[in-house]
């Protein structure tokens, strides 16, 4: 006599599941709609048709319900594709979460629809097993919009351009853009940044080698090439080894190099990249300085208003700009040498290999012609910020602590 065959009992949460089997295509009619409804970015042209949107819809319902059913193993291949064609058609990360929102509430919907009412033991455990479900989903559909933001990237180098000038741009009224961007370049939304300028000619490249030795550092880096400078957002897991990668910078550049102060916030790019701005054009012109923003009050405020910064050397300085440029040029260099050597006039005499007495009549005769002494400590310091000026904001058209040129005294 045969043993008797064994009969497999379908639980009846999963009977109740796989009632919505039969039902998917009307579902997923039933989800485009609310969709296309609910969130603006579907309803765009160009950028979804409907037979795509109900095709990924059918294929996410089926997966989801089949799987809840117990009807079928899991699959997450539709959560891949919808990831992907999401990303290549431009609908943002946000409305795909919300697309798989709105499927896990049409599939509720219809299993209480079903069911005897909200005290069915069956829901209970439907309940917890579709939230799951919806967030494994979710969860590889983002993980593929990302991977294939990533290959979208690499593969258009103006693409890829055009979205880390966006990094820098001023998004102080849609903060989700910047957020978007670092997310597809690989940033973190929290961590240690800084911006960083590199002074350059127009078509000079950027230093060979900078991105392998911050990569090879830990600070993750991406680069625009403006006109004038190199500018980029560095990124590292902490302040400290982000002054490391500061540092290689530095040392990778022919140029002046301008920081900014660290942060830990998106938001604060824009407001980084002036400070970066600053900084660079805080150092002497012709120079391969680094110059930290905070560093060079001074020399920051000058260049942040550089006509009133012209205006005040042209007054504080006076007849002294108009003197012939041999003499002109030996008394601001004098005068320059004079507060790098800490008011020594033995050490101005060996910096400039001349006479002490060579220095000393050099700075009497500043005294006569400007009105300023050297000794006294008002008097002196707008002699410095006037020589700042002149060197930073002069210096900038080409004419270096050798070669001052005259500038216009008022009358």
């Amino acid at each position: 006599m045969s043993a008797p065959v064994p009969v497999t009992r379908t639980p009846p949460e999963s009977a109740l599941a796989a009632g919505l089997v039969p039902a998917v295509e009307t579902m997923a009619e039933t989800l485009v709609g609310r969709i296309a409804t609910g969130d603006p970015a579907y309803a765009q042209a160009g950028l979804l048709t409907e037979e795509q949107l109900y095709t990924t819809c059918r294929e996410n319902l089926a997966a989801i319900i089949g799987a809840l059913a117990g009807a079928q193993p899991l699959r997450l291949q539709s959560a891949r594709n919808a990831g992907r064609l999401k990303a290549e058609q431009g609908i943002p990360v946000a409305a795909l979460l919300h697309a798989y929102r709105l499927g896990g509430r049409l599939i509720w919907e219809e299993l209480t629809a079903r069911s005897a009412g909200p005290g069915d033991p069956r829901l209970h455990d439907l309940a917890t097993r579709l939230w799951e479900l919806i967030d494994l989903y979710s969860d590889t559909a983002v993980e593929s919009y990302r991977e294939t933001e990533v290959l979208l990237v690499h593969s258009d180098a103006q693409v890829q351009g055009r979205l880390i000038r966006t990094l820098f741009d001023d998004h102080s009224g849609n903060p989700g853009r910047v957020l978007d961007a670092l997310r597809t370049l690989g940033f973190p939304e929290r961590g240690s940044f800084a911006v960083v300028t590199i002074d350059t000619e127009p078509t000079a490249p950027l230093p060979q080698q900078l991105t392998t030795a911050l990569r090879d550092l830990g600070v993750h880096s991406v680069w625009d090439a403006q006109i004038d400078a190199h500018i980029g957002l560095l990124s590292a897991v902490s302040e400290t080894v982000l002054e490391r990668g500061a540092a290689v910078v530095s040392a990778h550049a022919d140029a002046r190099v301008g920081i900014s102060t660290a942060f830990s916030a998106p938001h604060s790019i824009t407001a980084a990249l002036t400070e970066a701005r600053l900084a660079s054009r805080s150092a002497r012109p012709g120079t391969t300085a680094t110059v930290r923003y905070g560093a060079e009050p001074v020399a920051h405020l000058l260049v942040a208003v550089p006509d009133v910064g012209l205006r005040a050397a042209g007054q504080i300085l006076g007849p002294l700009l108009r003197l012939p440029d041999t003499e002109r040029r030996d008394l601001l260099e004098s005068l320059d040498a004079w507060y790098r050597c800490g008011g020594s006039a033995a050490g101005v005499a060996e910096m400039l290999h001349c006479h002490r007495n060579t220095v000393r009549y050099r700075l009497r005769k500043i005294r006569d012609l400007t009105g300023r002494d050297t000794t006294d400590p008002r008097q002196s310091a707008e002699l410095y910020v006037a020589l700042e000026a002149l060197t930073l904001l002069e210096g900038a058209r080409g004419e270096g602590i050798s070669r001052y040129s005259a500038v216009t005294t008022p009358g």
